[in-house]
C-alpha cells in the first residue's frame, strides 16, 4: 500500500519512506527471484514471484494514482487484510493497521532495525523482492544500481527503507495525489 507522504519532492531521485507499507506489505507468499540480466527480465504476474520466475519490470517515471487508493473498501482501504505470514518477523496487527487502516502516518522511524530485515538483506546476494502484503505482488526490487550497503546507509539515513524510482514496479505501484 502507498500512503499520502510517501514521496519527496526534493531534486534527488524519489524514494518511499515508510516501512510498513513495505516491509509488511511483504508477504512469505513471495520468494527470491534469480538475477537475470537486465534485457531478460519479465514482468511477474499473479501475487507471488517463484524462485523459476524473472525480477519484475523497475524504473521509469513515478505514476500517480487517484484518490480511489484511499477510499474505503471492505477491510479499511483495502480489500483484505494483510497475508498471515509477513517476512522479517514483522507484527501483522501492526502490518495491518498501518496498510489498512491508516491515512496519514507510517509506523515510527527505525521500526525496520527491531525486525530482521537488515540481517537477512545484508546476508542476500543480489537483488531483493519487496511484496505487497495484500496482494502479493511484487512493489520494490532493491538495491538496484547501487549496493546493498549504500542502500542500508540510504535507509538509516531516513529511518525507513528507501527505494529509488529504477527500483519501483510502477505496474504495481502508485503515488497517491
Amino acid at each position: 500500500r502507498v500512503v499520502p507522504g510517501l514521496w519527496d519532492s526534493s531534486p534527488r531521485p524519489r524514494m518511499a519512506r515508510t516501512l510498513l507499507p513495505i516491509l509488511a506489505c511483504t508477504s512469505l507468499a513471495g520468494r527470491r527471484a534469480p538475477r537475470l540480466r537486465r534485457a531478460a527480465t519479465l514482468v511477474a504476474t499473479g501475487c507471488a514471484a517463484s524462485a523459476a520466475t524473472a525480477q519484475p519490470a523497475t524504473g521509469g517515471a513515478l505514476v500517480r494514482g487517484d484518490d480511489s487508493l484511499m477510499a474505503p473498501k471492505a477491510h479499511g482501504t483495502t480489500s483484505t487484510p494483510v497475508q498471515e505470514r509477513l517476512r522479517w518477523d514483522v507484527d501483522r496487527a501492526t502490518a495491518d493497521r498501518i496498510c489498512s487502516y491508516n491515512r496519514h502516518y507510517a509506523e515510527y522511524a527505525g521500526y525496520y532495525n527491531r525486525t530482521t530485515f537488515i540481517a537477512a538483506f545484508s546476508a542476500a546476494e543480489g537483488e531483493t523482492t519487496f511484496y505487497d502484503s495484500v496482494s502479493g505482488k511484487p512493489l520494490f526490487v532493491a538495491p538496484r544500481g547501487r549496493t546493498h550497503d549504500a542502500f542500508l546507509a540510504e535507509s538509516s539515513a531516513h529511518g525507513w527503507p528507501s527505494f529509488r524510482d529504477e527500483e519501483c514496479v510502477w505496474d504495481n505501484l502508485r503515488a497517491p495525489t
